[in-house]
């Protein structure tokens, strides 16, 4: 009981916790993208401070747009017209970064705004954890239409019951991962195999955790892993990042320089760094020093401490995330937030992971530690969804919601069309009967 009434002297509730981490980790972004840019800023000519200024207003656009979100009630977008228009706009800036998109490092990623450039393939990871956590929610795979297909069925044989059992499973498959999959298949013309892998992956993770049938589950799994492979082997330097994953060292200056120098720049850190802007990594050795290998950079001017502290602060969201999810109102909440979660540990894995050659390279950004100005704002979009996720929880509405609870769809439309009728609360507070239902103990 002590531990627990400390940990509610630090923070008041879950949202407390989980928006502290995402704080810090941005500040820390901050600072990391000042040391890892200046130096290729002065020999452009573009001043000391380069690519600050225009992270920090990214940072504000980020900030301010996730704070509308955090006002904003996450149960509309599990309506029909509100998840088809995100299908629909997503699948639209897709195409059009094929059509008219920028080249950059031979990639098809950008869509110029002005001065800026937009980076569709960011916001297609959230839109498609956004679909599959509403499809999820329906949970049809509980209805005893899917329970009795493998039950013995009177004169059916054994290939009619099969039959059965993968036609309905896999229409479900196919309904939950259709966005998700044409998704990854536009971002996979970019070319860009990490996010596309990651924009499914993360869908089919959620459709795990979600107690999907496992036997059906592990055999599509399987499929998609041998899908993976072809496209891997398919393009030559695709496959190279695998073969100099596998053994970077042996082509260090070729297809594994990135991994080499990533590694180099870690390792040299030691215990607690070369200190904040002695870092050598930055001086045209280590490529993407401020983008997809920023960690690499805190890690040598911080050392493992400071690369320690980035891992706990990862952590310290995933658990918070997780416990918001937890308190969820309702179903699409629930899955939604272990969805926003997962895409941004998930990510930050990914980053960590390939980094320290633990993982094949891809453009898989650090969230909030990486430069780019669409990852920050679909992360602190996502950052805004799981905040009002938690603001509607019983907990959140006692601590810093409304002073009125909020009742799911279920509540309000039976209190509206069969008031007569009411909803046993799944959670404590959930829902309060009107004055002439309540029954008082004698």
């Amino acid at each position: 009981m002590e531990e627990k009434g400390a940990r509610r002297q630090v923070f008041k509730n879950d949202l407390q916790g989980m928006l502290l981490p995402v704080l810090i980790i941005s500040i820390i972004g901050s600072f990391n993208i000042f040391s890892a840019t200046y130096v290729d800023s002065i020999t452009n000519d573009a001043g000391l401070l380069g690519y600050f200024p225009k992270h920090l207003l990214f940072l504000g656009l980020s900030v301010f747009v996730g704070g509308l979100l955090y006002r904003f009630d996450y149960r509309k977008l599990q309506k029909r017209h509100i998840l088809q228009r995100i299908m629909i706009a997503t699948l639209a800036s897709l195409v059009l970064v094929l059509l008219v998109g920028s080249v950059v490092n031979g990639a098809r990623r950008w869509i110029p705004v002005g001065a800026f450039s937009v980076q569709p393939s960011e916001f297609a990871k959230l839109a498609a954890i956004i679909w599959t956590a509403a499809k999820i929610a329906e949970k049809p795979w509980k209805n005893p239409k899917f329970k009795s297909l493998l039950e013995p069925i009177r004169g059916a044989t054994m290939a009619d019951v099969l039959k059965g059992y993968f036609k309905e499973r896999g229409k479900y498959m196919f309904t939950t991962l259709v966005w998700p999959t044409i998704f990854a298949v536009l971002i996979m013309k970019q070319p860009d195999m990490g996010t596309a892998v990651l924009t499914v992956g993360f869908s089919y993770l959620l459709i795990f955790l979600a107690g999907f049938d496992k036997v059906f589950f592990s055999a599509s799994l399987i499929i998609a892993g041998v899908g993976g492979f072809i496209l891997a082997k398919s393009a030559d330097y695709r496959w190279a990042r695998v073969m100099s994953w596998l053994d970077p060292w042996s082509q260090a200056r070729d297809s594994g320089y990135q991994t080499v120098q990533g590694l180099l720049a870690v390792g040299s850190g030691g215990l607690l760094g070369q200190g904040f802007l002695n870092g050598t990594s930055k001086y045209f050795y280590l490529p993407e020093a401020h983008t997809d290998f920023a960690f690499a950079v805190w890690a040598q001017e911080m050392g493992l401490i400071g690369a320690l502290a980035v891992v706990f602060f990862i952590a310290m969201f995933t658990y918070f995330g997780f416990r918001i999810a937890n308190k969820a109102r309702d179903e699409f909440g629930k899955w939604l937030a272990i969805g926003i979660t997962v895409l941004i540990s998930g990510q930050a894995f990914f980053n960590i992971a390939m980094v320290c050659g633990m993982l094949p390279v891809t453009g898989v950004p650090l969230p909030f530690i990486s430069y780019g100005g669409s990852s920050l704002l679909m992360n602190y979009m996502a950052i805004g969804i799981l905040a009002n996720i938690a603001r509607r929880s019983v907990e959140g509405v006692k601590n810093i919601g409304t002073k009125e609870l909020l009742p799911s769809l279920r509540e309000e439309t039976q209190s509206r069309f069969k008031p007569e009728r009411q909803v046993e609360p799944k959670m404590p507070g959930r829902f309060v009967p009107p004055p002439s239902k309540r029954v008082t103990p004698s």
